[in-house]
């Protein structure tokens, strides 16, 4: 047997223990200096950050707005805005009384802001991107308030990035300011859920008053915020003084609503009864392009839940959707645009969806919605972003008119004739072809339209131009198809049509009189 070596025998040297000073919790012999400390961590409170998530949607949803603001021509509404915005107020008075009550507190609003700023394309539509861009941090305001600075900043810019948002916060018409009212609200009212105070019941209602004043479908949001205070009351007081404070609001509304139904015929009737293709359209519509209303609706669907802080954020995205659906089977009033309030929920359910991933993850989420936008972004900034080449109707005449010319219109039925009116006396200057139908100019008798001849006294009220140019909204390859029987009978009979010009909303047609014989 070979003997064991005692050679790896380990020896452990007992070290004596070196006294720390507890002030500096480091050895006694090393003091530190300022320098080696670690700085304080920033605060989770802190207010620079908090106003930075709020700032930045804002920036993003603004200088989304500015781009290219005035290159589309005025749209159908856009054109009737410019219109009432630009007539005296009794004429405008006396519109009102007959047409278009419910958005009388946007004209009059522009009215005011024109009077200062003007009334060029991008100066009507300037304040629908301030409201906008206001909307915007709002969102990532209630995101804030709900789940923090991340999930706020990541649904503001969402929203920021939603092709169909930016579309009406370049429009002259109120959506802007009804997605701004619509988030302001249920911003409010999720902070008095958790902690009641007057003022802001105050001011739960005058947003809820704005809300019904710029377009009285929203106030179908009211449906929402119902079943979110009656969700979380604890007692009926708090339901109680949610109930007074919509009261106040919607009370100053309620002459708009009267006279929004008794005006129906005339401004709803041109929409068409609900069906499952207009409803399946709908997200593409609202969301400004199917991919990206694919994208953020499945985002959205994962952070669904009545169980959570995202119950208001369910509630408001799918309640007043369902609530207008069931309005629309007893009278036509479903239209996209019109829930365009309810896109704020949608990018704050995607919002707290992608706060689920990492922060890289999620800023990838992000770039990724605001590239699949592009396409659709620049497509709303083109000449033809707003859907009317309006501007087209005044380049085609001034290339090609000749000193006598006249003009003719189509007939009032579907618009055709107050919107081709409208294009024509926007943008042609004023040595322009003779409106010789015209007998009351748009707006002075009580309706949007014009006044025109009889058509007993159309030949002659026409004279003997030996040129006349023809102007109608939509396509026509047959443009004196459904133009009214005087109207056809004068051009069949004593002109030949010359040119005619295809525009996108438009139809622009020169004829040329017969020779004598």
């Amino acid at each position: 047997m070979r003997a064991t070596s005692t050679d790896q025998t380990a020896i452990i040297v007992r070290v004596p223990h070196q006294r720390t000073d507890p002030a500096d919790g480091e050895p006694a012999d090393w003091p530190p200096s300022p320098e080696d400390r670690p700085d304080e961590p920033e605060p989770l409170t802190n207010p620079r950050l908090t106003v930075l998530s709020w700032l930045v949607p804002f920036l993003v949803a603004g200088g989304l707005g500015w781009w290219n603001l005035a290159r589309p021509g005025l749209s159908e509404d856009e054109l009737a805005t410019w219109g009432m915005v630009t007539i005296g107020w009794a004429e405008f008075r006396g519109v009102l009384e007959n047409v278009d009550a419910s958005v009388g507190a946007y004209y009059v609003l522009l009215r005011l802001w024109a009077a200062v700023a003007g009334d060029t394309d991008l100066l009507l539509r300037l304040p629908s991107v301030l409201f906008g861009a206001a909307a915007a941090a709002v969102v990532a305001g209630i995101g804030i308030r709900l789940a923090g600075r991340r999930a706020g900043l990541t649904a503001g810019l969402v929203f920021a990035l939603l092709p169909g948002f930016s579309r009406y916060a370049q429009d002259a018409r109120p959506y802007a300011l009804v997605m701004l009212a619509a988030a302001v609200s249920t911003y409010i009212l999720i902070g008095l859920v958790d902690r009641p105070r007057a003022r802001a019941y105050v001011g739960y209602s005058f947003s809820v008053l704005i809300l019904g004043l710029s377009h009285v479908v929203a106030l179908l949001l009211l449906v929402a915020h119902l079943l979110l205070v009656v969700r979380v009351r604890r007692s009926w007081r708090p339901f109680l003084a949610w109930a007074c404070a919509v009261l106040v609001g919607v009370s100053p509304a309620l002459p708009v609503l009267y006279l929004g139904q008794v005006q129906s015929g005339g401004q709803i009737g041109w929409i068409p009864p609900l069906t499952w293709d207009r409803l399946a359209e709908t997200p593409e519509r609202l969301f400004g392009a199917t991919i990206i209303a694919g994208a953020v609706i499945a985002l959205a669907l994962t952070a669904l839940s009545l169980r959570t802080s995202a119950h208001a954020l369910t509630l408001w995205a799918l309640a007043p959707v369902a609530a207008l659906a069931a309005v629309a089977q007893l009278t036509p009033l479903w239209v996209p645009r019109y829930l365009l309030f309810v896109l704020p929920a949608w990018a704050l359910l995607a919002g707290l969806a992608l706060c689920r991933l990492s922060v890289l993850r999620g800023l990838v989420a992000v770039l990724g919605i605001g590239l699949l936008a592009i396409p659709a972004q620049a497509d709303i900034r083109t000449v033809y972003g707003h859907d009317y080449a309006s501007r087209d109707i005044a380049e085609v005449i001034k290339a090609n008119q000749a000193a006598g010319d006249a003009v003719l219109f189509g007939p009032f039925a579907d618009g055709d004739q107050r919107t081709s009116r409208d294009a024509f006396m926007r943008y042609m200057p004023a040595q322009r072809p003779a409106d010789k139908l015209m007998v009351r100019a748009p707006r002075t008798g009580g309706t949007l339209g014009a006044q025109e001849c009889p058509d007993a006294e159309i030949p002659s009220c026409f004279g003997k131009p030996s040129r006349v140019w023809v102007v109608r909204k939509g396509g026509w390859t047959n443009i004196v198809q459904n133009i009214g029987d005087a109207k056809e009978a004068l051009l069949r009979q004593d002109f030949v049509q010359s040119e005619i010009w295809p525009l996108k909303g438009f139809t622009v047609a020169l004829y040329i009189r017969k020779p004598a014989g």
